[in-house]
């Protein structure tokens, strides 16, 4: 009996099959497609050194300007102190690793060979000037001598006058005046007048080295000139200005 009714009861239960004898079959549910995800971007864009530099300026001026237009804002002040602390701290580095590098490459170290003490400075000098000197003796042996083109009304020419003749005779160069307006110095032992124009100079007073046996000239300084810089203008021409004496 009871079989019976579990029997009727589960035929109740299942769903009419309507006039037909089966139920159409259902297609099986897809489940949908899950959108496949890109990967993240593990590509960083780094910026250069140039394109870091210009973009700190930026931040630094804008700092500055906006400190300087409101003074009395204190955070906009801090913000620029923190930015010159950050400069300071770099800038202080820098120098720490010039100094390390330095005693590692002496090549590079300048006071090497120019020393910055006052006490090393006079022989260094000394040094310079016995070099200097040593190339005007080479310069006179082959025949080298010293023009000086002047304006005689000129005030500033008059004032050099006796300084070059000093320095003729002093290193026994033979100087000769070339005036460009028919007035002569008493102060030059040997002039001479350039009445047609033979001499060119753009400006007086004007010093050039003249060749005896090539009549070549070059061009050594223009405007007023101390004798120890005109004796080291004469090691630069001499060498073509490749031995720095700075």
């Amino acid at each position: 009996m009871l079989l019976s009714v579990f029997a009727f009861h589960s035929f109740a239960n299942e769903p009419p099959k309507g006039w037909r004898w089966y139920n159409e079959a259902k297609a099986p549910k897809v489940p949908p497609k899950e959108e496949e995800s890109l990967p993240p971007n593990s590509v960083s864009t780094v910026m250069s050194a140039t394109e870091q530099m210009q973009w700190f300026h930026r931040t630094f001026e804008e700092a500055l300007n906006d400190a300087t237009i409101n003074p009395a804002d204190e955070e906009k002040n801090l913000k620029l102190m923190k930015l010159k602390k950050f400069i300071d701290g770099k800038t202080t580095q820098t120098g720490m690793t010039f100094k390390k590098l330095i005693n590692e490459h002496p090549e590079y170290s300048y006071t090497k060979d120019r020393p910055t003490e006052q006490a090393a400075r006079a022989t260094y000098y000394q040094g310079l000037q016995l070099k200097n000197e040593a190339t005007v003796r080479q310069l006179v042996q082959e025949g080298w001598g010293l023009y000086f083109i002047y304006e005689g009304q000129d005030a500033l020419s008059q004032t050099l006058a006796p300084s070059i003749q000093d320095f003729a005779h002093r290193y026994h160069i033979e100087l000769v005046g070339i005036s460009k307006d028919g007035q002569t110095f008493e102060a030059i032992d040997e002039n001479r007048i350039d009445k047609t124009g033979r001499v060119q100079v753009r400006y007086t007073p004007a010093l050039m080295l003249a060749n005896v046996h090539t009549k070549a000239l070059k061009p050594l300084a223009y405007g007023f000139i101390s004798q120890k810089d005109l004796l080291s203008r004469f090691h630069n021409v001499a060498t073509d200005y490749q031995d720095s004496d700075f």
